[in-house]
């Protein structure tokens, strides 16, 4: 709330900088028609001086007037880069808020074209255009109110003029928002076919699928740039129909003007300042025209936008921390139309370990997911205690392991502040503590995006101290192990199975004979339903 009114309180040094410009562009005219006047009259009485006094007064105007456009640009661009920022800041915040399981449902493509294609749009033709008609607007109501005093009829032919331009946006609103609403569908598809190239570059190498690859892609680019240029050619036709009306109606009032001064009813110095006024009646105002025309092609952006800053609150269930057990009662969930949980119950005391067995595609993850939080919709009740609720101070640790660019150290804490032997314990208790060793900086050593840097194992591992550290009382295990040689899994396996008081549910798919014995229950998922396992 605090930076939205600020963005507003930084309307008003805009607004009257906008003011102060426009009224020195009036200013201009004024001065014309005195500057020639002057002259005509320095012609017959053979006298310049006045001539030379309103000289020096239009340097030092058009000085000031410089000086004035040079600070209205400079807090243009400020207010620009606040109204962005802020922008920015809101999409991030929006999407942080975003629970898991709407975001699995919209899919990261929305996010990507809002976050690296939607701006530059939103720059050029919002926050660019609402600064432009704000000016036009402001340039127009000076220009017809000096216009009055000097020729009413010319002010009156002007403002007639102006109404023209105002019927030419609505013939091309629906056709503007159509094209804008392509160009948004064709760049989402054109950012998911590009997180395929790379995301999958290994796999089309490997299958010498490039040829297919670039097919695709290159459909995807053909269709982007397509709806793109028909965007483009529908503001042409309008820029060009709303400039064709405005080089007409100029001409028309300077033809009139040229009119009156044969009469005498203005002066030679009038018909220019008449010329230079009308101008800023009619050309801002057939801009006007068009800047609206291009505010409403935006419109779609700006919904899309608002939608994924402001998403309606994830339903969130109630949590409790875990004193005895936590219950599965009866839990169906279904992925579109698949039940993958059917009718699945099942207790889980605390201080406990639990591993869950099963083949690929039986429900295993998601029973975890669940539990994590991650789906708050399904059918049953998940209980801690007795009580509807999930359990806190739950860590999940999953197959796919997630790395950020920076340090070692930040992607065990995720940026909070931790005492060096907490960290290293958890790095010890996860098999990092050789690891660590060998890196040039320790803890500090940069991860490479993704983790490029450390083979799969490593990756896991640092996801696995990332939980420990957490001290969480659930720990889900999906597979987490799964990228470590036997002999460190075992190890790493064989500490998590040692922590007193945490409660631990692993879905894995090695479980030796060793190993099994010190869980305390092993389980079988077997299409959507827990079964006590058999000797392994």
């Amino acid at each position: 709330m605090k930076r939205g009114k600020k963005v507003k309180w930084e309307y008003v040094p805009l607004l009257a900088l906008q003011l102060l410009t426009s009224a020195a562009s009036v200013g201009v005219a004024i001065l014309l028609n005195a500057l020639i006047d002057a002259a005509e009259t320095s012609i017959i009485t053979q006298d310049a001086g006045n001539l030379k006094n309103i000289l020096l007064v239009s340097v030092l105007y058009g000085l000031c007037t410089g000086l004035l456009i040079f600070a209205s640009g400079r807090y243009k661009a400020y207010f620009i880069r606040k109204s962005l920022l802020q922008m920015r800041n809101d999409l991030a915040s929006g999407t942080l808020q975003t629970g898991i399981a709407d975001f699995e449902n919209t899919g990261s493509a929305p996010y990507v074209t809002a976050f690296n294609q939607n701006f530059s749009m939103i720059e050029e033709k919002v926050l660019k255009n609402r600064i432009s008609l704000t000016e036009s607007v402001i340039s127009i109501v000076l220009a017809v109110a000096v216009l009055i005093r000097m020729n009413p009829v010319i002010a009156v032919i002007s403002i007639a003029a102006m109404a023209i331009p105002s019927l030419l946006p609505n013939l091309f609103t629906k056709a503007l928002g159509r094209d804008t609403g392509a160009v948004m569908e064709s760049t989402t598809a054109y950012n998911e076919k590009v997180s395929d190239l790379l995301g999958g570059f290994e796999m089309i190498k490997t299958y010498d699928a490039a040829g297919e690859m670039f097919t695709q892609f290159s459909s995807c680019a053909k269709r982007l740039e397509r709806s793109r240029e028909r965007l483009s050619s529908r503001m042409a036709e309008l820029y060009g129909l709303t400039g064709f009306a405005s080089i007409a109606v100029q001409f028309l009032v300077m033809g009139l003007a040229g009119l009156f001064a044969v009469k005498g009813y203005i002066t030679i110095g009038s018909i220019v300042a008449v010329t230079q006024l009308t101008g800023q009646v009619i050309s801002p105002a057939f801009e006007l025209s068009a800047k609206i025309g291009e505010l409403r092609s935006a419109r779609p952006v700006l919904e899309t936008l608002c939608a994924l800053s402001h998403p309606e609150a994830a339903e969130k269930n109630a949590i409790l921390p875990v004193k005895n057990r936590v219950s599965l009662k009866n839990i169906t969930f279904h992925y579109g139309d698949r039940a993958v949980l059917r009718d699945l119950s099942a207790d889980f005391e605390k201080g406990k370990k639990y591993a869950v067995i099963g083949r690929s595609g039986s429900g295993k993850s998601t029973l975890l997911k669940l539990l994590a939080g991650y789906y708050p919709r399904f059918d049953g009740e998940i209980c801690t205690d007795g009580a509807a609720a999930l359990p806190d101070g739950v860590a999940m640790i999953q197959q796919n392991t997630f790395l950020f660019k920076d340090s070692i150290r930040n992607n065990i804490t995720m940026w909070k502040s931790y005492p060096e032997p907490e960290i290293m314990d958890a790095a010890k208790r996860a098999g990092l503590t050789e690891f660590i060793a060998q890196q040039p900086q320790g803890l500090d050593t940069l991860v490479e995006e993704n983790g490029g840097n450390f083979s799969g194992g490593e990756c896991q591992r640092i996801a696995i101290a990332r939980a420990l550290l957490r001290g969480k009382d659930v720990l889900l295990m999906d597979e987490a192990t799964s990228a470590l040689d036997e002999q460190t899994a075992n190890a790493v396996e064989s500490s998590i199975l040692s922590l007193d008081n945490v409660t631990c549910i692993s879905v894995t798919h090695r479980l030796t004979s060793e190993i099994a014995k010190r869980y305390s229950a092993v389980y079988t998922m077997d299409e959507g339903r827990l079964h006590a396992a058999g000797e392994i």
